[in-house]
């Protein structure tokens, strides 16, 4: 007996040291020797589980604990395993097991907040934290959890200030580090988020989970060459599950693959069937590959998803699903961006034209160019009292109930027209002059995650501003405007952005233009919606409704598509749309538009 547990004193020793090799190779022994030894069983699965070899490591856990079941640090052990596993459920059960038999095991309280927030149980994970911290109050591995919590209670700050404990009190601690770098990004400090990824890293080579932050990171930068690697090596080192595959098949949806992104969302569902937000995301990558009558049921799933901020809505009355609605009321209403709202609002005469009373419920700055839609018995600002309903929709659920393909999409234009006045008055103010009439839009929401991919900038569509017979109207309003600032502009150009009150004078604006030319935002569906030439420029990857590898849109017959070629290359794009507005100004015919 001596002899084992001098054998077991060195294996520990060993283990402590970062020798593993070497401890699992003592560790075999004395179970060769002494199978019922629970500590030699009990050590060894925690090695396994710390080299990747998480079901080998819970298979000995759990001898160990057929051995000695009263043992809390042996539960609690298995349940980090099955954590690993991606077990979150068992590994939460393990530990409230571990903490009923010790209820001052510090390191189960701080395991368990992790289990808990992987169940999104995220206020019970913070008073998991909070009591690991309460016993012992230099615990970096509580902190980190902590930390963790608090991000997925989208609390940046306090998560920030909790890796920065974290790493102060364990400096070498990858963990605490990897946290402090995911707090940073959700701060949108990239450069520092960046940085602490890297640090990690350096300490930890072979720190899987760290190369999958790292990848989501550099694939939020558009560097997906990048982000693919890092996604690479973290299975290498043994990190994959849902969560990687997840970020893998975002990047690839941003890199405009989305058949590769479905295969990785496919492996999430799997996994997690119920999970709305990877459900929804596959009805983006499926409506961005053209197919829509998969992507329509997978898209309206993104009602259920829990994390959606806003909150999505809940109404007592049912969702219209496309059932008789003759003599009914039912409300229609915006639940996203304005283009998004002035895209779907095509629908709206076609639920009036099966019998319903539509009341519409759009956001306040659309309340003037949507005043006179086909279809609407009362028009209301979103915020507003609600009237008496009976049935309820969101616009864009309205392309599934109506079973919208690409080639039926109900895209006569135009479905929105400009207030006669207004449009008159505006063709007075833009009277004189000689060239083409071009509205130019640079900038849409930043609000909108991945509106720095998206948004040429001012800067980005420069080239545009310098093609003769051309006169430019700046249409930007709001975010994008800081442009302007310090900025030398050509006589050719007019900013009426300042003029500017609402949607209806945008819309009366470009009534009066012969173009519009604008990123993928609120004015270019607009132009759309009112049959104006629209030149819309986008992302290497663009929102779905854009689709791929086209030039025109099924949506808006009057649009042409200029599309990146490699991310984040503007100039290329300017290039080819100057080109084709030099060509155009150079005909004896403008293609004007009427008001």
């Amino acid at each position: 007996m001596a002899t084992i547990i001098e054998a077991l004193l060195a294996a520990i020793e060993h283990h402590q040291s970062g020798r593993l090799a070497e401890a699992a190779t003592l560790y075999g022994r004395i179970l060769e020797a002494d199978p019922e030894q629970p500590d030699a069983a009990q050590f060894l699965g925690v090695l396994y589980a710390q080299v990747g070899r998480p079901a080998d490591g819970a298979c000995l856990l759990r001898r160990a604990l057929a051995l000695r079941p009263d043992s809390a640090g042996g539960q609690s052990n298995l349940a980090g395993a099955l954590q690993t596993m991606g077990d979150a459920a068992g590994a939460e059960a393990g530990y409230t097991r571990a903490l009923r038999l010790d209820p001052l095991l510090a390191d189960a309280h701080a395991s368990r907040a992790g289990a808990l927030r992987d169940l999104n149980r995220v206020p019970e994970a913070a008073c998991s934290a909070q009591r690991a911290l309460a016993l012992l109050p230099a615990s970096a591995e509580a902190l980190v959890n902590l930390a963790e919590t608090a991000l997925a209670g989208r609390r940046a700050e306090d998560a920030e200030r909790a890796a920065r404990r974290a790493a102060a009190l364990a400096p070498g601690s990858s963990a605490a580090l990897m946290m402090l770098g995911s707090a940073c990004a959700a701060r949108k400090r990239w450069d520092e988020a960046e940085a602490a990824y890297r640090v990690a890293l350096d300490l930890a080579p072979g720190y899987g989970a760290a190369w999958g932050n790292l990848g989501s990171l550099l694939a939020g930068q558009g560097r997906f060459d990048e982000a693919l690697e890092a996604f690479a090596t973290a299975e290498r080192h043994g990190f994959s599950g849902p969560s990687l595959w997840a970020a893998r098949g975002n990047a690839l949806l941003a890199m405009a693959r989305p058949v590769e992104a479905l295969a990785d969302f496919d492996r999430v569902l799997d996994v997690r069937p119920h999970d709305a937000g990877m459900r929804w995301n596959r009805g983006f990558a499926r409506l961005l590959a053209g197919d829509c009558e998969g992507g329509w049921p997978e898209f309206d799933w993104r009602r259920n998803d829990a994390r959606a901020e806003p909150p999505w809505r809940r109404f007592v009355q049912p969702t219209w699903s496309g059932g008789d609605i003759v003599g009914r009321t039912i409300l229609l209403y915006a639940e996203q961006g304005m283009g998004d709202t002035l895209q779907f609002v095509r629908y709206v005469p076609l639920v009036a034209e099966r019998g319903a009373r539509v009341i519409l419920e759009v956001q306040q700055p659309l309340m003037s160019v949507l005043a006179g839609l086909p279809g609407v018995k009362r028009l209301i600002a979103r915020g507003d009292p609600l009237p008496d309903f009976d049935l309820e929709c969101p616009l864009m659920s309205l392309p599934r109930v109506f079973g919208t393909k690409l080639d039926d999409v109900p895209a006569a234009v135009p479905y929105l027209r400009p207030d006669p006045q207004r449009a008159a008055a505006w063709g007075e103010r833009l009277a004189g002059g000689q060239g083409l009439r071009v509205g130019l839009v640079w900038a849409g929401n930043p609000r909108f995650p991945g509106d720095a991919l998206r948004s040429p900038r001012l800067a980005g569509l420069r080239p545009v501003l310098d093609v003769p017979g051309v006169r430019v109207f700046g249409l930007q309003k709001g975010p994008g405007r800081e442009d302007l600032e310090g900025v030398g502009m050509p006589a050719s150009f007019t900013d009426l952005g300042p003029e500017i009150a609402d949607f209806a004078d945008t819309a009366a604006i470009m009534a009066n233009l012969d173009l519009v030319i604008s990123s993928c935002t609120g004015p270019a569906h607009l132009a759309g919606a009112l049959g104006v030439p629209v030149w819309v420029v986008l992302p290497l990857s663009p929102d779905w409704r854009w689709l791929l590898g086209r030039e025109d849109s099924p949506w808006y017959p009057s649009a042409k598509l200029f599309r990146q070629t490699r991310v984040g290359n503007w100039a290329e794009v300017a290039g080819r749309v100057a080109e084709a507005l030099r060509i155009a100004a150079l005909k004896t015919s403008p293609f004007r538009i009427s008001g």
